[in-house]
């Protein structure tokens, strides 16, 4: 596979990953906790041991002769973006959208880009690829901040920001949503650093992709333990359980299960793509996924009625924003092709 096909499957993938959530928009009388308990449970547990079973023929084979560091290492990264995912409601709820979100995938870009490149390709920092890896890592940033920028005129077009955001201070939501970045970005180096279980695929058989497949089921079923721990508090605090038997929701099991599809497959496609393209793979792919993600979720939310009676001006913050997000992707294609 070219590094452009790989670039494309990336591309894709962040595509998919920014369509995922349209399912929370349908399921109402359901709540938050249980269209997401659903979500989970085929996200990170049901799809990536079914494809992992369906990819590689010595599955078990392979998880023991992958030495018990790499194992730990693997599952404890998803774990941290586990808990990253439930913070960023958290911090959201604190911040509002706008801000909330751009300082979350802000720190995710930044964390999930430079520490494989210091980690794994040092030798990339001070080239013309690395320099412009770095520079759309950059400007990715500056489409978030527009974003958000874009988002804070609209609560206030509205005259809804005050609703929208929860007491408990914005030092504390801020600091919320600069751990979860952190904790989120730990999804790639799951990815980043997942060569010893690759290899162990590959001794035993598995095809590159079945090896990947394989890495992604241990780390989602680290990610697996906070959302599961969080719903479950929820379900139980709201008393909510008995919504998976109202009647007139069985569709909804089906959005559970095309949000994981959805969700999955876009992080399937990641890995293979980024892994196409080489050892910088994960430094070059990851900011052009999560710019991706951003833009296809943004045009989901016009396309839904989101923007409905926001002011001019916010318009034209958020599609210079994407504007700016696209020349983010432009710049890693570029630098994918140096």
């Amino acid at each position: 596979m070219n590094e452009w096909m790989g670039f494309a499957l990336v591309a894709v993938g962040g595509i998919m990953q920014g369509t995922y959530y349209l399912g929370l928009k349908y399921v109402s009388p359901w709540k938050w906790e249980n269209i997401w308990s659903l979500y989970a449970v085929f996200a990170l547990l049901v799809l990536p041991i079914g494809l992992a079973a369906a990819t590689v023929p010595h599955l078990g084979k392979l998880l023991s002769q992958t030495p018990t560091s790499a194992l730990t290492m693997i599952f404890v990264y998803g774990a941290g973006w586990g808990v990253g995912s439930v913070l960023s409601g958290l911090g959201v709820a604190r911040m509002g959208m706008a801000m909330g979100v751009a300082v979350l995938l802000g720190v995710t870009a930044a964390i999930g880009t430079f520490v494989p490149l210091v980690a794994n390709t040092p030798q990339l920092i001070g080239t013309p690829k690395g320099l412009l890896v770095i520079l759309s890592v950059i400007t990715l940033l500056a489409g978030v901040g527009l974003a958000a920028v874009a988002g804070k005129k609209r609560d206030e077009s509205l005259a809804s920001a005050s609703a929208a955001i929860e007491k408990g201070g914005f030092r504390a939501g801020l600091a919320i949503c600069v751990f979860s970045g952190i904790f989120s970005a730990m999804l790639n180096m799951a990815f980043a650093f997942s060569q010893p279980m690759v290899k162990a695929g590959l001794r035993t058989g598995a095809s590159s992709f079945g090896a990947l497949n394989a890495v992604w089921m241990v780390a989602l079923a680290g990610g697996f333990i906070a959302n599961a721990v969080y719903t479950g508090f929820l379900l139980t605090r709201n008393k909510t359980w008995s919504n998976f038997t109202l009647p007139k929701t069985g569709l909804f099991w089906f959005y559970g299960l095309v949000m994981g599809v959805l969700w999955t497959g876009g992080v399937v496609l990641y890995g293979r793509g980024a892994a196409s393209m080489g050892g910088a793979g994960a430094v070059i792919g990851w900011p052009l996924f999560l710019a991706l993600m951003i833009v296809a979720s943004t045009i989901w939310g016009f396309v839904t009625g989101e923007w409905k009676g926001s002011s001019p001006r916010a318009k034209t913050y958020m599609v210079v924003g994407m504007v700016v997000l696209l020349v983010a992707s432009v710049l890693v294609g570029v630098a994918n092709h140096v």
